[in-house]
């Protein structure tokens, strides 16, 4: 049986439902060569224009490593001082903060409420809006997208999100990103395999800044790596100050940053999918984005609420050789699919450029 792109309804009935919660403890991410399930370290590919895969799905077979994850640190930490003042893009409307605080929920991600109050706080880059973003912010008029100007999205990230060549059946979901966007939007995905937030900042950070112009978007996604395997740690309040420069630094440019939280692991306790060690980072994630005035795209945990809605048998087939956080073509399709819905949700000003 295979699986299309989720109804985003379904996905959210999903993430507010009871989840189970475990403290089991994993092995830390190693490698992403096949046959080793667990790391986010994977093959450095070559960057690739955007491929149209197939929709989402699930086939039958793979497995799931054995473990489960070692809980994170304490979450918190303190945000950068203020931000810079929000330029003008996307579609208009009042700033409305970003999805509501997932808090301490124990194995089930956390759950978006709605589209949060107004952000509080220094705003960074562009505020999410409070109509919907297809409407463009008229009194429910229809968006005419040929209006709206080019633009590049960014993508900051690790090897869930990379770009691979077509040597491997991997794929990171952002390789897939651009099949939900209309043509005015670019793709320039320059997500590091193995990266953490710290790692990235010192390595393709230069790169991607370098080509950000105004009106642009950068998604930045971290947490894997962050959260205690060979490539971090990076502790929650050091988490949320690297977010809150790379904010900044797009803000100057007027582009606006998109704070995203990571793809779910795949650990499952009892034939439920758990999210302890992400959580703190989701968290964070979620926080920055609120107490700056930013719309977060919360993948994670409609990736979390996919992933028990299909069962464990069906997720252990979107992975790439059974692997707990990579995928293979109809996982980064999927995971595609779900951030590209989490922005309509949040409101985002990109949603605007959807299909």
């Amino acid at each position: 049986m295979r699986y299309g792109p989720l109804n985003i309804g379904m996905v959210l009935a999903m993430a507010l439902g009871p989840m189970a919660c475990s403290s089991s403890a994993s092995a830390p991410e190693s490698g992403a060569a096949p046959g080793n399930g667990s790391s986010d370290s994977g093959p450095a590919g070559a960057s690739s224009p955007n491929s149209s895969g197939t929709s989402a799905g699930s086939s039958s077979g793979g497995s799931t490593p054995p473990g489960g994850d070692q809980p994170a640190s304490s979450s918190g930490g303190s945000t950068p001082p203020g931000g810079q003042p929000a330029p003008s893009s996307g579609a208009s409307g009042s700033g409305s903060g970003a999805s509501a605080g997932s808090s301490s929920q124990d194995g089930g991600g956390s759950p978006l409420s709605g589209d949060g109050g107004s952000g509080e706080g220094d705003t960074v880059g562009n505020g999410s809006t409070s109509g919907d973003a297809s409407s463009g912010g008229n009194d429910g008029g229809q968006l005419d997208q040929s209006t709206l100007p080019a633009i590049t999205i960014h993508m900051a990230g690790d090897s869930t999100m990379s770009d691979y060549t077509a040597a491997t059946t991997q794929e990171g979901w952002g390789q897939e990103f651009g099949q939900y966007f209309i043509s005015k939007v670019t793709i320039d995905n320059q997500a590091q395999p193995g990266a953490n937030i710290q790692t990235f900042y010192a390595g393709k950070w230069k790169t991607l800044i370098a080509n950000v112009k105004a009106g642009d978007y950068v998604m930045a996604a971290f947490g894997i790596n962050d959260s205690g395997t060979t490539h971090g740690p990076v502790s929650v309040p050091d988490f949320t100050t690297e977010m809150g420069v790379m904010a900044g630094e797009v803000a100057a440019l007027n582009a606006t940053f998109i704070p995203t939280t990571s793809s779910p692991l795949q650990v499952w306790v009892n034939g439920v999918e758990t999210n302890t060690r992400l959580q703190p980072y989701v968290d964070a994630t979620i926080t920055f984005g609120m107490t700056k005035g930013l719309p977060v795209d919360d993948l994670n945990a409609l990736g979390v609420a996919y992933y028990n809605m299909i069962g464990q048998t069906a997720a252990a087939a979107l992975t790439f050789n059974g692997d707990k956080a990579h995928f293979d073509k109809a996982g980064a399709t999927e995971m595609a699919s779900l951030a590209s819905q989490a922005l309509a949700k949040a409101n985002s000003p990109l949603a605007a450029y959807l299909k």
